[in-house]
């Protein structure tokens, strides 16, 4: 009988077979549901979750981390745009998905309803639009109403704005408030003008149910979820943590969130080299001893950013390995000379854990000086995402 090949050369197997350029992003399904079922653990049992799985799941892979999430029981998705929504869609997903926005331009409301999308409505002329759209098809229609408590980019603002939007929508039955809800700026860093928000938020809701509507009230992104739970309201709108990554700058992770992605690649080229040696454009990494430099078929058309150039580290046999002159936009080289027994072939950890070291997310975007969304949300979609 055959001996099987153990199941990392499987798994290698199959990463051939898929495409040809050793890049691949890996993500493990089963920490994306550890995440959300943590997220859900934390809530009452009563609130509901709409997953925020907006461009491409911040990098993520969209459409197979949308099916777990349906299939784990969410209320339903959050996107971005109508074409996200349609992609979910044309994938075969039936759960409810909420385009955040404004809708502009409005005429593509229709659109919308084609693919039984529910759009968010931000002012009455979208408002009159979505009517005059439920009337042509003679369908009842629901919508979100968005209100600006305070983010200052798209929503109603609260006040006497919301009170004369929501007086409307009581008059109209061809049209269905389901839900309404706003957006915290600042919910990781400023708890004082959080709370300032929420309130003018809660005298929104008020409103409302003196008139007699019925929706979802929500609020919370995932900084709000983790630091106050007044805010979870009666859903929530988990983005960056259910990816197992930190909405705060500093403060540590209290779920003990697991990070669902990692970066890998391969050497796939090895030379020794002379002290005095330089290494890609504009000379500047030059060797200082007789060292050895792998190339990895990653550059910044990846979204791995020219700016890591002689700063960040990558894993190589579970040894931090510096990058060794200016990334370019297909390639990079590495300094392995302190890595006993490299080869070709060798697996590259860009982000991620190989052995007892690992690279966060975190550490790219402070020598970027940026936030963790930017790094992973950069990663260009020809970097195949793999489940695992």
């Amino acid at each position: 009988m055959k001996e099987q090949p153990p199941s990392s050369e499987k798994k290698t197997r199959k990463i051939k077979d898929t495409f040809f350029r050793p890049t691949w992003i890996e993500i493990d399904k089963s920490d994306f549901l550890f995440n959300l079922k943590k997220i859900k653990e934390h809530l009452k049992t009563d609130t509901k979750v709409l997953a925020v799985i907006k461009s491409n799941a911040y990098g993520h892979g969209g459409i197979e981390l949308a099916k777990e999430a349906v299939k784990a029981g969410i209320y339903g998705i959050g996107v971005s745009s109508i074409e996200e929504g349609i992609t979910f869609r044309k994938a075969g997903i039936k759960a409810k998905i909420l385009v955040f926005g404004s809708g502009y331009p409005i005429e593509y409301l229709t659109t919308t309803v084609f693919w039984d999308l529910i759009p968010t409505i931000s002012s009455l002329q979208g408002l009159h639009e979505l009517s005059n759209i439920a009337k042509k098809f003679k369908k009842n229609l629901e919508f979100h109403l968005k209100v600006d408590t305070g983010m200052g980019r798209v929503g109603v603002v609260a006040g006497e704005n919301t009170d004369i939007i929501l007086k409307k929508i009581a008059t109209m039955s061809e049209i269905t408030m389901t839900g309404i809800y706003t957006h915290f700026s600042v919910a990781d860093t400023n708890a004082d003008y959080t709370e300032s928000q929420l309130h003018k938020f809660n005298e929104v809701i008020k409103s409302a149910k003196k008139l007699g509507l019925k929706f979802i009230a929500h609020a919370a992104n995932s900084a709000a979820i983790l630091t106050n739970k007044k805010t979870h309201l009666d859903m929530v709108r988990p983005g960056i943590a259910l990816y197992g990554l930190s909405p705060f700058e500093h403060a540590p992770q209290d779920l003990k969130l697991k990070p669902v992605l990692s970066w890998k690649t391969k050497i796939i080229y090895l030379k020794k080299v002379p002290s005095g040696f330089c290494v890609s454009y504009g000379r500047t990494f030059v060797t200082n001893k007789n060292s050895v430099i792998a190339t990895v078929p990653v550059g910044y058309a990846d979204g791995y950013s020219r700016v890591f150039s002689n700063k960040a580290n990558v894993l190589v046999r579970g040894k931090r390995c510096p990058i060794a002159g200016r990334i370019t936009m297909d390639m990079m080289m590495i300094d392995v000379t302190d890595v006993k027994g490299v080869s070709i072939g060798d697996e590259v950890v860009l982000l991620g854990t190989q052995g007892k070291e690992t690279i966060k997310v975190e550490e790219l975007a402070k020598l970027k000086n940026t936030i963790s969304y930017e790094i992973i949300c950069s990663i260009a979609t020809r970097v195949p995402r793999i489940i695992v």
